[in-house]
């Protein structure tokens, strides 16, 4: 507001007529009064340019926490598989001693399907996107959640690694919190990808509560939340980047299925790419 107050001030100053004032008056001191306004509209606009670098720097920090929560979630989960590899093997150990080959066989394949399914997540071009995947796989199994992941298109695009974890990390949050906070029968979260003329589709589904009109129009401000604690940042952080690559987002929810979809344009050089 002071920074308004100065322009307009400025741009009045500028457009006084000099007949306006009797000479020897406050004509004379329109002009130190307009060198003061300058000043003050530069140490303005720099305050203002400042304010949004600050705000840039903000958003980049907060993506960084994230990604950092990500990769400890992911030591935290390959911590916890190698312990239990241990009990498999001796299980499977314990079977063989005993002659229980039919019981060691049925183990085996029993843990082969949960490594299979584990399997079936990680099969996109990009390492970094698996590693996210593998991560909140782990964590919508121990809310007891089904997660869905058919990923048909390449996943080469113009953003960062850590953007598009950042993206995606929070559309999958917000779908597992919603189904957290209130359960379901059945609860399922998806995540689908796929290609559509140079852009790239990603869209995450959830059979939680749905999102009325008013909130729904509200989700991608800054602080706005229906989540007790949240700090309403998350879908927030998800629009700015996506705007900052001539991205879109948009929200679906009707017939009891939430859906979030984004769409993002390919990089230049997979221009060519088929899905």
């Amino acid at each position: 507001m002071f920074q308004l107050l100065i322009l307009a001030l400025l741009n009045l100053s500028f457009n006084i007529p000099i007949n306006v004032f009797p000479a020897g008056t406050m004509i004379n001191l329109l002009l130190p009064v307009n060198i003061i306004l300058i000043i003050l509209a530069i140490i303005s606009i720099t305050f203002m340019n400042n304010s949004f670098k600050h705000m840039e720097q903000e958003m980049e920090n907060q993506i960084r926490i994230e990604n950092l929560e990500h990769l400890k979630e992911l030591l935290q989960t390959m911590r916890s598989q190698r312990h239990d590899f241990n009990h498999h093997l001796q299980t499977v150990y314990g079977f063989l001693s005993v002659n229980a080959y039919e019981e060691a066989k049925n183990y085996l394949e029993e843990s082969f399907t949960e490594i299979s399914m584990i399997n079936e997540i990680i099969r996109s071009d990009n390492p970094g996107l698996n590693a996210l995947l593998f991560v909140k796989s782990g964590e919508m199994e121990r809310h007891g959640i089904k997660f869905l992941v058919s990923i048909r298109t390449s996943v080469k695009l113009p953003l960062k690694i850590s953007e598009l974890n950042t993206i995606v990390g929070n559309l999958l949050d917000n779908a597992v919190q919603k189904l957290i906070i209130t359960p379901v029968e059945s609860s399922i979260v998806e995540l689908e990808a796929y290609r559509q003329g140079n852009l790239f589709i990603l869209k995450v589904t959830d059979n939680g509560p749905l999102i009325n009109d008013h909130d729904r129009d509200k989700l991608f401000i800054s602080g706005f939340t229906t989540k007790k604690g949240g700090q309403g940042l998350g879908l927030f952080n998800a629009s700015q980047l996506l705007k900052k690559y001539r991205g879109e987002i948009q929200v679906k929810s009707e017939e009891g299925l939430t859906t979030i979809e984004i769409s993002l344009p390919y990089k230049k050089e997979s221009a060519n790419e088929h899905s």
